[in-house]
């Protein structure tokens, strides 16, 4: 059921229910904010870098205080929310889009660093959700609170790690994320397939971290399962071109058919 964040209070106890669901999250990757039912009844009207709780940054472009689009952006592995800034700040201008960039607690998200660190010592070994997922949990209440979200449009994109942490997250949240991105993804944990969440997937053939094959066949896997896949190969190792990132947010801003 939506809530309503306008007050304090009601936010509280909302992180209070976060605590709670926490064992849960770390199981499922299941985020626990709703989309938000109505605009805040004080939006924020300031543009530039807000700080969130949770320890997030958002970036509000100029304009109207209005429902926008929100793409939250996650970095690979010992990367910083600067950085991240500098290389889709023009696109958010341009397109008026707000955007929500955590940073992970330790050196990769903590779904990625507890795989890592158990491959070789377990078989079947399944994806384990912490700290940073309750964050990101926090950061999407707080801004849903203070900032006019388009509720149709909400994304979740990520390069390297940050791809791989999008596409488990992101498919696993579909009453959450319309649109989920992955640029140079190593790996996907998914076990929701939601035909109305649209997916990107973008890959250099030359990727010396993260082989191309894999992206490959995450996207044919996720075509299997009937959902709307677009996988756009590029003559490159592990980067994001500026013509890929250009043609993932002009994917994200199409409207679904």
């Amino acid at each position: 059921m939506p809530r309503n964040f306008s007050t304090p209070l009601i936010f509280a106890a909302f992180v209070l229910g976060l605590a709670a669901n926490a064992g849960a999250a770390t199981r499922s990757g299941h985020l626990e904010t709703p989309l938000p039912a109505a605009a805040p009844a004080v939006p924020e009207t300031r543009s530039g870098v807000i700080t969130l709780a949770g320890g997030a940054y958002a970036y509000l472009p100029a304009g109207p205080a209005k429902p926008r689009p929100l793409l939250v952006v996650l970095h690979g592995a010992g990367g910083e929310p600067a950085n991240v800034l500098s290389a889709y700040k023009a696109e958010a201008d341009a397109n008026g889009i707000v955007l929500l960039i955590p940073r992970s607690i330790k050196g990769t998200w903590d779904m990625v660093e507890d795989l890592k660190s158990r491959l070789g010592a377990e078989m079947n070994v399944q994806p384990r959700y912490g700290k940073d997922l309750e964050a990101l949990d926090a950061s999407l209440a707080d801004l849903f609170s203070k900032v006019a979200i388009d509720a149709n449009q909400v994304g979740i994109s990520g390069f390297s790690d940050g791809a791989s942490y999008a596409l488990s997250v992101g498919t696993a949240n579909p009453q959450l994320f319309t649109t989920v991105m992955a640029l140079s993804p190593g790996h996907s944990f998914t076990k929701k397939y939601d035909k109305k969440q649209r997916i990107f997937i973008s890959h250099g053939e030359q990727d010396q971290v993260l082989p191309f094959s894999n992206a490959r066949a995450i996207a044919a896997r996720l075509r299997g399962r009937g959902m709307t896949v677009q996988f756009e190969a590029f003559q490159g190792r592990h980067e994001v071109p500026g013509a890929i990132r250009e043609k993932a947010i002009s994917f994200f801003m199409r409207p679904a058919p």
